[in-house]
C-alpha cells in the first residue's frame, strides 16, 4: 500500500513556493533511507559540512556531468582508465599544493582555537591539466564543483585530527579518493568484477 508523506512537509514560511509531496510506497522510502545508511558517521565527518547535500544530485550536477560524458571520445576515455589504472597516493603532486593552517574548532581537547591544526589544501584546476587526464579534471569540476573558489582553485579542508599532520593527511586522502571518483569511465568494471576477471 502506498504511504500518504503529506504530513511529514514541512510548513511553509510565507512568500514560499509549495513543496509538492509524492505518495511512495513503504519499500521505495526505505530504499531512499537506506542508499544513505551505508554512510558511517565516519564518512559523513570526512565530508565536512554539506556532506549530505553533496551525496544528491542536483540538476545543475546532472546536467554538468552528461555534459562531460557527450564531450569524451574514445581517446579521452582511454586516457583516464590508463591513468586510473596506474595512479596511486603516492602519486599525487604535493608540491603543486598548497597548505595553509588555521585554528580549529573541531577534535583536540583543550587545544581546541588554541593552536592551528585545521588543515586547507588547494591546487589550480588549470594546472591540474599538467598531471590530470582532461576527462578527470572536467569530472572532478563537475562531481565537486563547490570546492573551487572564484580563483579556479580546488580545495579541501580537515580538522578531524588534533594535529596539522593528521589533517594534512586527511586532505590528501580525501583529495586522491575523488581524483579515482572522478577518473571512472561508463561501463567501468567493479573491484570484484577486475577480481573474477583475474581468477579466470
Amino acid at each position: 500500500p502506498a504511504v500518504d508523506t503529506s504530513a511529514m512537509a514541512p510548513r511553509m514560511a510565507p512568500g514560499m513556493a509549495p513543496v509538492r509531496c509524492l505518495r511512495l510506497p513503504k519499500r521505495r522510502i526505505s530504499i531512499v533511507f537506506s542508499s544513505f545508511s551505508k554512510h558511517s558517521k565516519r564518512e559523513m565527518a570526512r565530508m565536512g559540512p554539506g556532506g549530505l547535500q553533496r551525496l544528491v544530485s542536483t540538476p545543475k550536477k546532472v546536467a554538468d556531468l552528461e555534459a562531460v560524458r557527450e564531450w569524451a571520445n574514445d581517446e579521452i576515455l582511454s586516457e583516464a582508465r590508463q591513468f586510473l589504472d596506474k595512479f596511486s597516493s603516492r602519486d599525487l603532486p604535493i608540491e603543486k599544493m598548497v597548505v595553509s593552517y588555521s585554528r580549529s574548532g573541531g577534535a583536540g581537547g583543550q587545544n581546541v582555537n588554541k593552536v592551528n591544526t585545521k588543515t586547507e589544501v588547494r591546487f589550480s584546476m588549470s594546472q591540474a591539466k599538467s598531471w590530470l587526464p582532461r576527462y578527470t579534471v572536467k569530472r572532478l569540476a563537475a562531481l565537486e564543483g563547490g570546492r573551487i573558489n572564484k580563483r579556479g582553485e580546488f580545495v579541501v579542508k580537515s580538522e578531524r585530527f588534533r594535529t596539522q599532520e593528521q589533517n594534512l593527511k586527511d586532505c590528501h586522502t580525501k583529495i586522491y579518493e575523488m581524483i579515482i571518483e572522478a577518473s571512472k569511465t561508463p561501463n567501468d568494471p567493479t573491484a570484484e568484477q577486475k577480481e573474477r576477471i583475474r581468477d579466470l
